[in-house]
């Protein structure tokens, strides 16, 4: 018998991300690749029609449009093994090592390089895509384990910030996260890394939690949310804290850097990628 699988291919942007993300969910896909710009998901042969229905859900809602979406059948391939075959080892500043399960073992840690394993699935933060990588990036090059001792992780999704943070000498993390598949994800992920006992897990937002006085805050999440929550976010840094931002839009970065200074922040540090940037920022001690 020939088998065959499908691809199904999504570009996004900032409004249309969440429509991706829940349409996918809620049609029962949770094996999905973020990478340039654009979302993957592969589905065995005969359920083409789960695509189309897919691609119809989302030009319905009037905010996407046909050539953000592509659906193409190849032959003679297991669709599975094909999908598994595209996840790579991610490797961050020559410090960590993201990896998928199955490729546990063929990363190379030759040089003292970290591993994470996570599996791409329903929660956000696999390390394959932009916006992981850039905040991992920052993290890995400022964080000082010496003083660096004590992080909140705003909206953890699989609980990466988390675990490379622990890997890389802090001692304890305060993670929280509303979603409630990734609550269940970040708890394994934190598990098979081994770093569980050092993190405290929270279902609440970040004005729900007691915790302050962080060395360290991690936030990939999307403007709409960092911005209101910038009064908070200073309130629950140590003067002088060190701040890390990312899921912002190029095109949004000159108006979160106001945001930053309104709020008494001093940017240290924009990197961009792809369409996404990321932001190191200081509280500042005297105001």
């Amino acid at each position: 018998m020939v088998k065959s699988y499908i691809e199904l291919e999504i570009a996004f942007n900032e409004s249309t991300y969440d429509l991706i993300y829940n349409t996918l969910y809620l049609n029962g896909l949770n094996s999905i690749l973020e990478e340039n710009g654009a979302v993957k998901v592969y589905l065995p042969e005969g359920e083409a029609s789960l695509a189309e229905k897919i691609k119809t859900e989302l030009l319905e809602s009037g905010m996407m449009n046909e050539k953000d979406i592509s659906i193409e059948e190849y032959a003679n391939h297991d669709w599975n093994k094909e999908w598994e075959k595209t996840i790579e080892p991610v490797y961050i500043a020559d410090k960590l090592v993201i990896c998928p399960s199955w490729k546990r073992n063929v990363i190379d840690t030759t040089k003292g390089i970290i591993p994470i394993e996570i599996d791409p699935k329903m929660s956000f933060g696999t390390g394959h895509n932009e916006t992981t990588q850039l905040i991992l990036d920052q993290i890995c090059r400022y964080i000082t384990p010496l003083t660096d001792r004590y992080m909140l992780d705003f909206g953890s999704g699989t609980g990466i910030l988390a675990i490379a943070a622990v890997k890389l000498g802090v001692e304890r993390v305060v993670a929280i996260e509303i979603d409630d598949d990734s609550i269940e994800n970040a708890k394994e992920y934190f598990e098979i890394n081994g770093i569980n006992k050092q993190v405290t897990l929270y279902q609440m937002d970040i004005n729900q939690i007691i915790e302050s006085g962080f060395d360290v805050i991690a936030a990939n999440i999307t403007s709409n949310v960092i911005i209101p929550n910038l009064p908070v976010i200073y309130s629950k840094l140590k003067p002088g804290g060190k701040l890390f931002l990312t899921g912002i839009l190029k095109d949004e970065a000159e108006d979160l850097i106001n945001h930053l200074t309104r709020n008494n922040f001093t940017m240290r540090e924009l990197k961009q990628q792809a369409e996404w940037s990321a932001f190191y920022a200081i509280k500042l001690i005297n105001v």
